[in-house]
């Protein structure tokens, strides 16, 4: 466990994020904010402050267990803009940390977040902007100065680089400093250059080693350039990111940080994700007893109408139905084996590109009682997914740092995954998980059969599923981590 040395009174933290779970959620992202803040503050609840600032998404005006707060006036380069405040209300749980969430101008009092049918808002830009303003604001009236602002992927890209500008500017910003972290370089908040005067930041702050991207802004490099220090969510990743295709055109941009450039990995929510307790699954079981393994292999096979065989292996997958994640590899290989008469059960749930998604449906239709396909998303499916299954397939091109491989190991479904980012970091290949050898359909095939043979080895299968459920891939440990970044920062101020 990890003891903080009583300085200066309780260290406050500001951490800033576009989306939080359960309240709302479109990537791993909103699953961090969800569960890091409320980690820190357990590791010290005396000494660490942290407060979690997000956007007033649409629909929150009738969100259960969130209540309007209030009105609040705030500057803006542009003039007075005002912002409806929301807050979780107190008491839900003794631990839990009050998440306040920000719209201003009404901006975000839409159907999504970011964008509809495939297409970003155009109005994004000025919706990040006031959203960074009415951070400010907020600040200002709660009497809120942070110790540290932890800012996470574009939306809060151009936080970072108005903070690194006020700092030099005005007193009562002198001694914050800030961690920037990147969940997904390839979303970067890219806007065009002449945008850049209606933030406020002088004209340097559109050069290339600000935030200039080939001729547009992007709002990532807010973070990647202005922060203090920048981190990203697993230490593979940071290593595949420092150069080109998966640095995605920033590469540069990091190399320059050195080491104030470092990979922490993510963790699970495993009071959230617990086999022994979980309300969403037929029955609990634990790695001493994994007799309700059986029974919910059962009960999700019957859910998805499969006929059910002991003796044959059940593979799960939930996903965003796209190409990053290798789902167009997977839906192949599965249509290979499946047409060679091997015999195995496979279960996906996920949305993405429409083009996967019928894939998928034709391949549930040409091999009914063999796959099952649920297009959409649904948490409780995915809890019943981990726990039925006996392998859980993530064939992605490339994975920061993955939460699903984890969830899987924590219910005994071994992981078959392309190592990489995050999954080269948590699934060992001689122990808990398989690694493709090759990224390719033939690859998935492959690395399917390997799983064949083990779960036909049944003394070793069972090593496996003890192994992985017993891995610590809980936020505790993590959360130290950034807790130490974080006092490093305070006394270097």
């Amino acid at each position: 466990m990890h003891t903080r040395k009583h300085v200066q009174g309780p260290l406050k933290i500001l951490f800033l994020s576009s989306e939080v779970s359960p309240y709302l959620k479109s990537g791993g992202l909103a699953d961090v904010a969800g569960a890091l803040p409320g980690a820190l503050h357990r590791l010290a609840p005396e000494e660490i402050d942290v407060r979690v600032l997000t956007t007033g998404f649409g629909g929150i005006r009738n969100s259960p267990g969130i209540a309007f707060q209030k009105s609040l006036l705030f500057s803006t380069p542009g003039g007075k803009e005002r912002a409806e405040v929301f807050r979780t209300e107190a008491g839900k749980a003794a631990d839990s940390v009050p998440v306040t969430f920000l719209d201003p101008s009404r901006l975000f009092d839409r159907p999504a977040l970011y964008g509809e049918n495939g297409r970003d808002y155009p109005d994004n830009f000025r919706r990040f902007l006031l959203w960074s303003y009415a951070v400010r604001g907020w600040m200002q009236e709660e009497g809120f100065t942070p110790h540290i602002v932890h800012g996470n992927d574009w939306q809060s890209g151009l936080f970072m680089a108005l903070l690194h500008h006020w700092r030099k500017m005005e007193k009562e910003f002198a001694g914050i400093r800030s961690l920037f972290t990147i969940h997904n370089l390839a979303y970067k908040g890219l806007f065009p250059l002449s945008d850049l005067p209606f933030a406020g930041l002088p004209p340097d702050y559109g050069h290339f080693s600000r935030l200039e991207f080939y001729g547009n802004l992007a709002l990532i490099k807010g973070g990647i350039c202005c922060a203090d220090r920048v981190s990203t969510v697993s230490p593979s990743y940071r290593e595949e990111v420092l150069s080109e295709p998966l640095g995605e055109g920033l590469s540069g941009a990091l190399w320059a940080r050195g080491d104030a450039f470092f990979g922490i990995l993510n963790g699970i929510d495993d009071q959230v994700w617990n086999p022994t307790t979980d309300p969403s699954i037929a029955r609990h079981f634990s790695s001493d007893d994994l007799s309700g393994k059986e029974t919910n292999r059962k009960a999700l096979l019957e859910a998805f109408s499969l006929s059910g065989l002991p003796s044959v292996p059940v593979f799960g997958m939930v996903t965003r139905l796209a190409p990053q994640k290798g789902v167009d590899l997977a839906l192949e290989a599965l249509r290979e084996l499946l047409e060679d008469a091997v015999d195995f059960r496979m279960v996906i749930l996920g949305s993405g590109e429409p083009v996967l998604e019928e894939t998928s449906r034709q391949l549930a239709r040409d091999f009914p009682t063999k796959v099952g396909v649920r297009i959409g998303f649904d948490d409780s499916l995915a809890h019943q997914i981990v726990a039925g299954s006996d392998f859980f397939l993530m064939p992605s091109r490339f994975e920061p740092c993955g939460l699903s491989q984890m969830y899987a190991m924590r219910y005994g479904a071994i992981p078959v995954v392309n190592p990489t980012g995050g999954l080269r970091d948590t699934v060992n290949p001689s122990s808990t998980g398989i690694w493709l050898d090759d990224l390719s359909a033939r690859g998935v095939g492959e690395g399917m059969k390997k799983a064949f043979s083990l779960f036909r080895e049944k003394t070793l299968f069972r090593r496996y599923v003890e192994k992985a459920m017993q891995t610590d891939n809980s936020w505790t440990e993590r959360a130290g981590e950034y807790l130490e970044v974080y006092e490093r920062l305070r006394m270097a101020r």
